[in-house]
């Protein structure tokens, strides 16, 4: 396999470097502001810190997503050749892995542009936007993992994964079908979620008007 350009590849490095930094600080701060929720202490800093946690989480998820689709572009433009890219199996199966983790922050920072901080009030879409930092977070770990592996160096987040019973050392290989399959599903589920929410746009407007 040929090597790729330093200066060119560089680009890249720092896009997927930005996006994890970013969106683990996004997923922190979601934790953070989840346990607000949950400890109801007067404490002024721990208060401070709750609420702060909150805006934080949107504005890194908003950087890190901006971060995280120049680094799919960067991935197919400056690494290695198109035509190598796509008949790597593991190349493939971190490009699926890269559309869960863009579906699952896109969806994230959504919900946030569409409700405020007001989701915060509603149990169930409170669940809804925890458990799409949580993928969006696990789904990232994997994707530093895998790109660490093919770069040859460990990822950043290894330690934390090998904490978690997940051995990165074992490439996640995934039959090419599936991984289409998967794609598709992504692409499905996010035309869907914007769907329903253009339609409860929509009616909101004409009950408004009528």
């Amino acid at each position: 396999m040929p090597a790729p350009e330093t200066a060119r590849i560089a680009w890249h490095t720092i896009t997927a470097e930005l996006s994890v930094g970013m969106l683990t600080l996004a997923f922190l701060s979601v934790l953070i502001k989840l346990l607000g929720v949950w400890i109801r202490s007067e404490h002024p800093a721990w208060r401070g810190l709750a609420w702060l946690a909150e805006p934080t989480a949107y504005l890194a998820a908003v950087g890190g997503l901006l971060s995280l689709s120049a680094g799919f572009f960067t991935g197919f433009a400056y690494t290695w050749p198109i035509e190598v890219l796509l008949t790597s199996s593991v190349v493939l199966n971190k490009t699926a892995l890269s559309g869960f983790s863009l579906t699952f922050w896109l969806i994230f920072v959504l919900m946030r542009s569409f409700y405020g901080r007001e989701l915060w009030k509603q149990a169930k879409l409170r669940r809804l936007y925890v458990t799409l930092a949580v993928g969006g977070f696990v789904s990232l770990a994997l994707i530093g993992s895998t790109g660490g592996h093919l770069a040859g160096k460990r990822s950043a987040l290894d330690a934390l994964l090998y904490h978690l019973g997940i051995h990165t050392h074992a490439l996640f290989i995934l039959p090419r079908p599936v991984i289409y399959a998967l794609l598709a599903v992504i692409g499905v589920s996010l035309a869907l979620a914007l769907g329903l929410r253009w339609r409860n746009s929509r009616k909101a407007l004409l009950s408004k008007t009528s």
